[in-house]
């Protein structure tokens, strides 16, 4: 195994943390919308989790957990995939989009 310095351990974990976390909202997200999860595409999707990831970083643990992702509505999800434009691997969305992301999500009740 190649040397690792803790520092990459820990950016890693955090990574895998954010991830994971990410990826139970998207499935809470599925699970509240039912048949609606169908209307957005595998490109949405991808955008959706990468947008969330971007968004978490700038979000209290705490709060997050908070978070009803299962109530979040079709139209929610399209407003923040409106947030996403030119935003793809490598290409983070800018700070203001983040910020208006962030105010969608903690606005679910």
């Amino acid at each position: 195994m190649p040397d690792v310095t803790q520092a990459e351990v820990g950016r890693r974990l955090y990574h895998v943390h954010r991830e994971k976390l990410v990826e139970t909202a998207i499935k809470q997200i599925q699970h509240g919308l039912g048949t609606e999860w169908k209307s957005f595409s595998e490109d949405d999707i991808l955008l959706l989790g990468h947008l969330l990831q971007c968004t978490w970083n700038t979000i209290d643990q705490k709060i997050w957990e908070k978070i009803s992702f299962a109530n979040i509505t079709k139209s929610d999800i399209q407003k923040i995939l409106s947030h996403g434009k030119g935003v793809g691997p490598g290409k983070n969305p800018e700070p203001a989009e983040v910020v208006e992301i962030k105010k969608i999500l903690l606005a679910i009740s």
